[in-house]
């Protein structure tokens, strides 16, 4: 039996945050709830606490991030904070599970807030990148669309920024404060939108208009995208715009998601080759989650959640605008 927290946006006529079990390759929605709007990340934090981010504020700066209390039986909202921005899209804690960190999508911006015993306190930074891309629509400004923990430089964070095509290298000091240490440019168009982790010292990058993903050097100092990457599509032609990127649990294989050619890839990560194409019925599948023997679960936003096991759908739970899996 597998639990899993699923975030949808409601804006596409999602039912808000759901809870689903998958039993015997059968998935069950045990209930939904509609209180946070378009809740499209959500992450586990320092003894099992669960943070969610949303479109719940006031406009302009609507984002905001919350701690949530979840069981088996429903959700409560312990605490909330607005972000500073709009459109919030990842989380990420530091080393230590002090603080917890933010990008705004919508404006080009990362937010970082202090965790406390009684809940997510008030935010101490909020840093604001600047600049464009030569995407005439997608790249008229920042837009930070995720931030991780690098795991082989200790305090060290990337941020992932679609609209200036760069990875930003940040360090964060014993007080919580992010300080810049490099920046990563990616080719010129591409958007870069994951970066996935493997082994030793090793990192991907997915990117979101340029459909390929690349070998990075990440660094204190400096860093490198690695050649021309590899195209995530079987039809480079396709209207498609790539999404999650995740390793295996034991880091022999890389994944990403097409949405527009409906399909989740696998890839060998060394040396980096197109291994596997797994076509879904849904045509827009955004994050997905990998299980045991060979069994994934696909959160595709345009029709709901499809189980896949040996490459075959096995069955389908409709959830429109499913965008986001958290194993529970």
């Amino acid at each position: 039996m597998t639990d899993l927290l699923i975030g949808t946006l409601t804006r596409m006529g999602g039912a808000g945050i759901c809870y689903v079990r998958i039993q015997n390759n059968r998935m069950t929605q045990l209930w939904t709830d509609g209180s946070l709007t378009d809740p499209n990340w959500q992450t586990f934090g320092p003894n099992g606490r669960i943070f969610s981010v949303s479109n719940s504020g006031s406009a302009p700066t609507n984002g905001c991030v919350h701690e949530l209390q979840i069981s088996s039986e429903g959700m409560k909202v312990l605490s909330t904070q607005p972000t500073g921005g709009n459109e919030p899209c990842h989380l990420a804690l530091s080393d230590d599970g002090r603080f917890l960190l933010v990008p705004n999508y919508g404006n080009g911006s990362l937010a970082v807030f202090p965790l406390t015993e009684n809940g997510i306190g008030e935010r101490i930074q909020l840093i604001q990148h600047h600049g464009s891309g030569p995407h005439p629509t997608r790249q008229t400004g920042p837009h930070l669309h995720q931030i991780t923990r690098i795991p082989h430089m200790p305090g060290c964070f990337c941020a992932v920024d679609l609209g200036l095509d760069a990875l930003f290298v940040y360090q964060q000091d014993e007080n919580g404060l992010l300080h810049e240490r490099c920046r990563v440019t990616v080719p010129a168009g591409q958007g870069p939108r994951h970066v996935a982790y493997g082994p030793g010292k090793t990192a991907f990058l997915v990117t979101e208009l340029g459909n390929r993903v690349y070998p990075v050097v990440l660094e204190k100092d400096g860093g490198h995208v690695v050649g021309d990457g590899i195209s995530t599509l079987e039809k480079p032609d396709t209207p498609n715009t790539a999404a999650a990127l995740w390793f295996s649990e034991d880091g022999t294989a890389l994944y990403a998601s097409n949405r527009g050619e409906g399909s989740i890839v696998r890839f060998s990560p060394s040396p980096l080759k197109k291994e596997q194409v797994i076509l879904l019925p849904g045509k827009e599948p955004r994050d997905f989650c990998l299980l045991e023997q060979e069994t994934l679960i696909a959160a595709c936003q345009d029709q709901g959640l499809y189980l896949v096991c040996g490459g075959e759908t096995v069955d389908f739970l409709p959830c429109p605008g499913a965008v986001r899996i958290l194993r529970l």
